[in-house]
C-alpha cells in the first residue's frame, strides 16, 4: 500500500509540473486584492480564497468566468474524444478488437500474442468484455515456437457508477477461466479479479488521466499448480492532439504476493489515429523493475486495430418505457 501511495503521489507531482508555466506563474503569484485580504484579516464571501487552496481551485476550474466555461467545454471533448477512440476504460461503448504483440522476458522466454476482444454495451451504464488470446511461446531460445495455443479467457463485466464532468467511476471483476490449451499458456485456475477504474480529464493538459486498480485471486485449487495472487495497478496518461490523432503513456505496477511479494513494473507508450469506425495503434514498452520475476519483461511491443459502436445492446429509452409505482 506504501507503494500505491508513492506511486500516486509521484503520478500527482509530474501533473502539477506538467501545467504551463505561465499559469504556474500567474497563480504562484499572490494578487493585490489577497495581499489586502491577508493585512486586514478579512475575505469578502463572493471572492476565492487565497494561499494554496485558492490556487489549487484557480488551476482546476479556472480563475475566471470566461476561463471557467473554457476549461468546462474541454473537458467535455477530451471525455467524447476518449470515448470514441475507445480508449477511455470507463465509457460504455462497444469494440471488436484484434492486436498483436510481442514480448521478451528474462532466461530466453519469448510470447507473441495475438488477442481478439470484444466488448458490448448492454445497457447505457453496464457492459460486458470478451478476451481470447491465443499465444505463440518459445522457452528454449530455439527457432520457430515450440508451444503455442489458445490462453485463457477472460470474462469482464462492470458499469460505471458515477460520472460527473470531473470523474468517471467504473467497478467491475474480471474472471480468468482456465481455457489454455497447453499447460504453460494458462493458469490452469479460475481466477476472479476485482477492480475499480476512475477516468478524469486534464483540461489544461489536453489529456485524460485513468487509473485501475485490480486483485487477481485463484478461486479453485489445483495441487500441481501454483495459486495466483497479484495485484495491479495502472496509471495512463492518454493526450488528445486532435480529432483523430491521440497517444498514451501508461506504467503498470505488479505485485505477486505469493512469491515473497516480489514486484514487478513497466512502461507501454501508443500512438493511434481514428478515421470514421476505425482506430489503428501502435506502441512499444519496456520494463522497469522485476525482470527476474514472472510478472517481468524485458521489453514489448504491440499494434492493433479498432472498429467502434456506441448503441447498447437495451437502449435507455426501454428502460422509460417500463411501468413504475407513482405513474
Amino acid at each position: 500500500m506504501t507503494s500505491i501511495l508513492a506511486a500516486m503521489s509521484v503520478g500527482l507531482l509530474i501533473v502539477i509540473g506538467l501545467l504551463p508555466t505561465e499559469v504556474l506563474a500567474a497563480d504562484t503569484a499572490p494578487s493585490a486584492e489577497t495581499q489586502t485580504q491577508g493585512e486586514q484579516g478579512t475575505e469578502s464571501g463572493e471572492e476565492k480564497p487565497g494561499g494554496l487552496r485558492g490556487r489549487i481551485e484557480s488551476r482546476f476550474y479556472g480563475a475566471t468566468p470566461e476561463e471557467q466555461a473554457r476549461l468546462e467545454e474541454e473537458r467535455k471533448r477530451l471525455s467524447a474524444a476518449a470515448a470514441v477512440f475507445g480508449t477511455d476504460p470507463t465509457a460504455i461503448i462497444g469494440y471488436y478488437q484484434l492486436t498483436y504483440g510481442h514480448a521478451e522476458f528474462t532466461h530466453g522466454l519469448r510470447l507473441d500474442t495475438a488477442t481478439a476482444v470484444i466488448r458490448l454495451p448492454v445497457t447505457p451504464n453496464f457492459g460486458v468484455q470478451v478476451t481470447m488470446p491465443y499465444v505463440w511461446a518459445d522457452q528454449n531460445q530455439r527457432q520457430g515456437f515450440p508451444t503455442n495455443g489458445t490462453s485463457d479467457l477472460v470474462l469482464r463485466v462492470g458499469g460505471r457508477v458515477y460520472a460527473s464532468e470531473y470523474v468517471a467511476v467504473f467497478l467491475g471483476t474480471d474472471v480468468l477461466f482456465p481455457t489454455a490449451s497447453e499447460k504453460q499458456l494458462g493458469t490452469g485456475s479460475y481466477v476472479l479479479g476485482p477492480g475499480v477504474v476512475l477516468a478524469s480529464p486534464l483540461a489544461r493538459l489536453r489529456s485524460m488521466f485513468y487509473l485501475v486498480v485490480q486483485d487477481y485471486n485463484s478461486v479453485t485449487d489445483d495441487p500441481a499448480r501454483p495459486d495466483v495472487h497479484f495485484m495491479q495497478v495502472q496509471g495512463t496518461f492518454n493526450t488528445i492532439w486532435s480529432e483523430n490523432w491521440w497517444t498514451s503513456v501508461g506504467g503498470t505496477w505488479n505485485s505477486d504476493w505469493n512469491v515473497h511479494r516480489k514486484t514487478a513494473s513497466y512502461v507501454v507508450g501508443q500512438v493511434g489515429y481514428r478515421f470514421g469506425h476505425w482506430n489503428v495503434f501502435a506502441g512499444p514498452g519496456v520494463g522497469i523493475t522485476g525482470d527476474n520475476t514472472p510478472l517481468g519483461v524485458d521489453w514489448t511491443v504491440q499494434a492493433g486495430i479498432r472498429w467502434l459502436f456506441k448503441t447498447p445492446l437495451i437502449p435507455e429509452r426501454l428502460f422509460k418505457q417500463l411501468p413504475m409505482e407513482g405513474r
